[in-house]
């Protein structure tokens, strides 16, 4: 784990929550299946879910 301004990171969850967010968006720019707002609601459930699961 490393350590910014006094919070501890988990690597492996940041990169893993990176690459999920990332591959969410890049779907969601080729299909524009949702709008900002759902998007926005998403990235925030996808946060939620790596913090709350592990």
């Amino acid at each position: 784990m490393a350590e910014v301004n006094g919070i501890e990171i988990d690597e492996k969850k940041a990169k893993r929550l990176l690459k999920k967010l990332i591959i969410m968006e890049k779907v969601n720019k080729r299909t524009k299946q949702n709008n900002d707002a759902e998007m926005v609601k998403k990235i925030k459930k996808a946060i939620e879910e790596e913090v709350e699961c592990y």
